[in-house]
């Protein structure tokens, strides 16, 4: 009985030993993870996606080489238009790196471009299934940069990679969520002080193109013109131009036009341009006039 006893008190102090120390390594792996000496667990099924061969030398430590090696299988499945074994290759490479900008990058630039811009011109499909297809997978390049985000929280460059493509008027923009994305991109850490200025003006091109955001727009629009003489870009003055007209702002509010243009030539030849681009939703308010204006001028 005495032995029995024993026994029992000393597998007690073992199991108490092992659930202690699990919770040691458990915490000690996800402090080396958030610190980036060591990577991740792969995601659940994705050893066997790879197969017994890539899944023991993922497992031995040669991740990268396996990642770059399902990159390359990628490649050609991009020149084959295999989108669907696209789409699984670049899960997998992530799953194998999910710190490597470029995959999250790449995967989805093929999906929310290559793969919508391909059966959107497919002619063997019928016009709705064409469009269906387009939307889905701009929606798949989407999910696939969010997923990278979630998974690098401070990742700057994948939120910007989400604006940029929410705001693309090639595919499917969405301007509140480009802007989102662009406060999403500045609010990172990581981000380098030279480039927060000009993710400041691109957020400020963005909140123009949102009528119910114009007076905000306007607002950072002349904190950026004061804030630095490099921000006094073509499209930002024509910017600030028409959004003071859309708010009606009074004219001893506003920035002077002789203070926006460098002079009356390079202003007629800004709007012009700017005029040129009405399809893209920049506020137009008085640059077609002015343009007017400025053409009858016999200054120029």
């Amino acid at each position: 009985m005495r032995i029995f006893f024993q026994l029992i008190v000393i597998l007690g102090v073992l199991l108490a030993f092992g659930a202690a120390k699990l919770r040691f390594e458990d915490q000690l792996s996800q402090d080396m993870v958030e610190k980036q000496l060591i990577q991740k667990p792969m995601k659940e099924g994705t050893s066997l996606r790879l197969g017994q061969t890539g899944a023991a030398v993922a497992l031995g430590g040669l991740r990268s080489l396996v990642a770059a090696a399902w990159n390359l299988r990628a490649f050609l499945q991009f020149e084959e238009l295999e989108w669907i074994k696209l789409e699984e290759s670049y899960n997998i490479i992530t799953s194998l790196q999910p710190q490597t900008t470029q995959y999250w990058d790449t995967g989805a630039w093929h999906l929310h471009t290559n793969a919508s811009v391909y059966y959107n011109e497919n002619k063997d499909l019928p016009p709705f299934r064409r469009a269906a297809l387009r939307k889905l997978y701009i929606q798949k390049g989407s999910d696939f940069l969010e997923e990278g985000v979630r998974q690098n929280p401070e990742n700057w460059r994948l939120h910007l990679s989400l604006a940029r493509m929410w705001s693309d008027h090639h595919k499917q923009p969405d301007y509140a969520r480009a802007l989102k994305h662009y406060e999403d991109t500045l609010a990172c850490s990581t981000v380098p002080d030279f480039k927060r200025m000009q993710l400041k003006r691109f957020s400020f091109y963005i909140m123009c193109r949102l009528p119910d955001r114009q007076a905000d727009a306007l607002a950072l629009g002349r904190e950026l013109f004061h804030e630095s003489d490099e921000n006094h870009t073509p499209n930002l003055a024509c910017c600030l131009f028409a959004l003071q007209n859309a708010q009606k702002t009074p004219m001893l509010a506003r920035i002077p036009e002789d203070r926006l243009f460098p002079n009356k030539k390079l202003q007629l030849k800004w709007l012009k341009n700017y005029w040129d681009r009405r399809n893209s939703d920049y506020p137009m308010d008085g640059v077609r006039e002015k343009i007017d204006e400025l053409e009858q001028s016999p200054q120029l």
